[in-house]
């Protein structure tokens, strides 16, 4: 767990989790299957990250899925047969249905939020897979669990990127594990996907960031970039229900 300032109550502490777990935030989050929205990949791929507009990873998130709604599989938005299991969970409050009721009175659609719009109602989907959770570890690692290529360091942190100053080409990794610091040198290409707040500070220890910041905590700087500028945190609350002299919460 880690404490963090609440960017909405200034001065007041609250937790924030952090998957450090085989699977990542995968394995402790609440499950809900989101891909956001498209025009959010565009600006990616207009900013100038070729291959990340909607239109480039669709067919990814397609392939890497196996969705259990019969409805939403024959849709052109989604896939079966992948090894990420998405569906709704078993149990469905009667409320629900009501949820659905009351936001097509109030005009919105009940659609699927994973296609072509995101704004309406739906039951949600998650990463469920026979009643439980289907993290990234158990629908992707497993299954190539006895590849030769593949090798998983487990408990180990990373520490910074090794980045070429001069051609600002990622070379490697630097990391630590039992009290011990290891380099490994690549011939292709680094993956870095540490999470909200693992990837921007793997980033700026690396170099990479806002210079003043890089020279205040004595980094060298490869690249004065706004890494972490864009920090956004979902808002939360608990509903508490009146149901038949009941309480009921949702």
């Amino acid at each position: 767990m880690l404490k963090s300032q609440n960017i909405y109550q200034l001065f007041i502490r609250c937790m924030w989790p952090a998957g450090k777990v085989m699977g990542g935030s995968s394995s402790i989050n609440y499950m809900v299957y989101a891909r956001g929205n498209r025009r959010d990949y565009d600006r990616w791929a207009a900013m100038g990250n070729t291959g990340w507009s909607y239109d480039d990873v669709l067919p990814y998130f397609i392939k890497s899925e196996d969705n259990k709604n019969p409805k939403y599989a024959a849709t052109k938005y989604h896939g079966t047969g992948g090894y990420l299991t998405v569906g709704e969970a078993p149990f469905k409050t009667p409320l629900a249905d009501g949820f659905m009721r009351a936001g097509h009175e109030l005009g919105y659609n009940v659609r699927d939020c994973n296609g072509e719009f995101q704004t309406g109602f739906m039951l949600s989907q998650g990463t469920v897979r026979d009643s439980a959770r289907c993290s990234a570890s158990k629908a992707f690692l497993v299954p190539a669990r006895n590849r030769t290529n593949l090798h998983v360091s487990k408990n180990s942190r990373v520490l910074r990127l090794l980045i070429d100053p001069k051609t600002k080409r990622t070379v490697g990794v630097e990391f630590e594990k039992s009290g011990r610091n290891f380099k490994v040198y690549v011939t292709k290409e680094v993956v870095l996907s540490a999470g909200t707040k693992g990837s921007p500070k793997i980033l700026m220890l690396s170099g990479v960031g806002p210079v003043n910041h890089l020279y205040d905590m004595g980094i060298n700087v490869i690249a004065d970039l706004p890494v972490g500028e864009n920090l956004q945190v979902i808002n939360s609350c608990t509903l508490s229900i009146l149901l038949v002299d009941q309480f009921l919460i949702v």
